[in-house]
């Protein structure tokens, strides 16, 4: 990913079983974050920038969550952090949205704007 955040919602610290699959190969992570427009999945199972996945995981008080994502970027070994795929979700479920964005509202921390 390029130096500048390009992201629009907070993302949050959160470890769970993501079972994904990509032209018949089915594959098990675990993610490394969440935010209400996609996850970070710790892989070594790399598949290209804009490959569309198929996700399914549990995330608090939804089970089984069904959500195709895009992948939209890719961390290697070679380079700082976790090995691993950016993923942006395509479409999302709108309780998908709320237990993500009610994860967010109990662990993000709202830093006070200086005047």
């Amino acid at each position: 990913m390029s130096g500048t955040e390009q992201r629009a919602s907070v993302r949050v610290p959160t470890r769970f079983k993501v079972d994904y699959s990509h032209e018949n190969n089915y594959l098990i992570s675990y993610s490394k974050n969440i935010s209400a427009e996609g996850m970070f999945i710790c892989t070594d199972k790399i598949v290209p920038v804009g490959t569309h996945v198929n996700l399914v995981f549990s995330i608090k008080d939804l089970y089984e969550v069904v959500v195709t994502a895009k992948v939209a970027w890719v961390n290697l070994q070679e380079t700082k952090g976790d090995t691993g795929l950016g993923l942006e979700f395509i479409d999302p479920p709108t309780l998908l949205k709320e237990a993500v964005l009610r994860i967010v509202n109990r662990v993000a921390v709202v830093e006070p704007q200086t005047q």
